[in-house]
């Protein structure tokens, strides 16, 4: 038996693996394993990695032989200059580019972060209406159960009346298919962001509605738009800058090259008469180059004028997201309002205690009570969907604290 336990153990270990939990923190932090994270990080990596650009662009030797005789040879040493500046509006480019990568980063993290924001939230919505719905189904076999036997007795009740409620299961069933596999694909994305592991996706640590409405009421939308889009606007306008202006700086090479040579013909017994230096200097006056400084012109023009377009449509999609979120948030306190007062009123209390209802009464008002809370799970779900996309509009996600977004004033 005792060598039989050590084998046993290797067998279910996958199993006991596979039941280790992720949480809700965990989830959201794998975002930084993210390929399209990684991406950025390799190419911040290469940044740092290169160096300066050398005010000299290349450097040159040639070799000519006179009259075919091997022994009359000239050599030439020569370096060939960047334009004036050139060197100093690379390094002011490669800085630009680095920076804009940074914001870039911002701006994909955020992405990633909702959509890992949103997986969680599946989550929690599809495990409440299958609980729901499985209620919901049970009331129905109930109501079907009783209306068989009613139809036996009475010819107001008809086949059509156990149809319709078949009907209505099957919706369910259909419904469940649905939400199970919108439940899979979350799965399998947490389960290959925690290896394996299964969502521990806790429903009370989540931040409430009410919390939701008191963020929207201190919410500023003039200055709640996300930093990073802006700061990457500012980045792409440096780089045109600095891209124009290295440019004009290569047309100002005026010192082409500069050349040593040596001749190793004899000139009267005097080799060192052999040594010559020689430079070249481009006249200014004739710019080679100009169709490529108005391209970069009108590209930044262009790149400007994209930038005010999609920030005047993420405004007006910030603005109809509190608006949306402040009529959602209402309804839900309304049907809140209205389930409450049903419950202290007491009216299937009532009816259940009385001899001689007739059960279909009662299993119509367990439906309803059933169909009220799914309503208000969906309006619930909704809410949280437009907050979260509220939370990426106004940059929340851009930063390492957003992960944490979902809590509120709670903590994990």
């Amino acid at each position: 038996m005792k060598k039989v336990l050590p084998i046993l153990f290797i067998f279910f270990l996958p199993f006991f693996s596979f039941c280790e939990e992720i949480t809700i923190s965990e989830y959201i932090g794998s975002a930084a394993d993210d390929p399209r994270i990684k991406t950025h990080k390799e190419l911040g990596s290469a940044f740092e990695k290169g160096g300066d650009t050398p005010v000299v662009k290349a450097l040159e030797f040639r070799s000519e032989t006179g009259n075919f005789d091997i022994l009359e040879q000239t050599y030439a040493l020569r370096l060939y200059f960047r334009g004036f500046g050139e060197t100093k509006r690379s390094k002011e480019l490669r800085q630009n580019s680095k920076n804009i990568l940074t914001a870039q980063s911002k701006l994909a993290l955020s992405e990633v972060v909702f959509e890992k924001f949103n997986m969680v939230l599946t989550y929690i919505k599809n495990k409440k209406a299958l609980t729901l719905l499985d209620s919901l189904r049970e009331i129905l076999e109930d109501k079907k159960e009783v209306t068989e036997k009613m139809a036996a007795y009475s010819e107001k009740t008809t086949d059509v009346d156990i149809l319709e409620i078949e009907d209505k299961i099957t919706d369910i069933e259909m419904k469940k298919t649905e939400l199970e596999s919108e439940l899979d694909a979350v799965l399998l994305d947490v389960q290959a962001a925690g290896r394996n592991k299964v969502p521990a996706f806790d429903r009370e640590k989540i931040i409430s509605v009410s919390e939701i409405k008191e963020f929207i009421d201190s919410l500023d939308p003039e200055n709640a738009d996300s930093k990073a889009l802006d700061d990457l606007h500012r980045q792409k306008m440096l780089i045109a800058q600095s891209e124009i202006a290295l440019e004009e700086a290569k047309d100002r090479d005026w010192l082409k090259y500069v050349a040593l040579e040596f001749d190793t013909n004899d000139r009267n017994d005097r080799p060192s008469r052999g040594f010559s230096i020689g430079f070249a200097i481009s006249i200014p006056g004739f710019k080679s180059n100009q169709n490529a400084i108005l391209k970069k012109r009108l590209k930044s023009i262009g790149d400007d004028s994209d930038f005010y377009t999609e920030k005047r449509l993420a405004e007006a999609a910030l603005n109809s997201d509190i608006l949306m979120l402040r009529r959602k948030i209402r309804q839900y306190e309304i049907m809140v309002e209205k389930r409450e007062k049903e419950a202290e009123s007491g009216i299937l209390a009532k009816y259940s205690s009385l001899e001689g209802v007739n059960p279909i009464i009662i299993l119509k008002l367990k439906e309803r009570m059933v169909k009220q809370e799914i309503k208000t799970a969906e309006l619930e779900a909704e809410i949280y969907a437009i907050y979260i996309d509220l939370c990426r509009l106004t940059g929340v996600f851009e930063e390492e604290s957003g992960k944490n977004s979902l809590y509120g004033t709670k903590a994990e």
